[in-house]
């Protein structure tokens, strides 16, 4: 009996712990985080996570065209495309300013590497609860 007790006590602890976990995992990025997230994913090639974060259907060209580009560098000179990835995963990436236009969020930031900066407009939609990045361009 004893030994039934404490395997549903040890049970109800884990749900315990995992659902508080969960929780914390869950917590909803804000837009500049969901940004900058997605920023560093396609510069440092993960794809896969810059995917999570956007609008799949309004971004499906912009990431398959990152996609390619990526792939065909890597192809030409793996080892210098290493190094390479390693550093661009670390840019540089500041918000510059947030502009609210209705329910969307557009961000004005500056991206860049060792001094070079390129400024650029990132603009994300709320669906279902969870900031996406909907559309991205160069700064005008």
């Amino acid at each position: 009996m004893k030994s039934k007790i404490s395997i549903v006590a040890l049970i109800g602890i884990c749900t315990l712990i995992h659902g508080c976990g969960n929780a914390e995992e869950k917590k909803a990025m804000g837009p500049e985080e969901v940004a900058e997230s997605f920023c560093r994913a396609v510069a440092g090639g993960e794809f896969g996570q810059a995917w999570a974060l956007c609008d799949t259907v309004a971004m499906k060209g912009y990431i398959d065209g990152q996609k390619e580009a990526w792939e065909m560098l890597e192809k030409q000179d793996s080892s210098a495309f290493s190094i390479a990835s390693q550093m661009l995963s670390e840019i540089e990436f500041t918000v510059d300013d947030i502009v609210k236009e209705g329910d969307e969020r557009h961000l004005f930031c500056s991206i860049g590497f060792d001094g070079n900066r390129k400024g650029k407009l990132i603009i994300l939609k709320k669906e279902e609860g969870e900031w996406k990045v909907k559309e991205t361009s160069d700064r005008p």
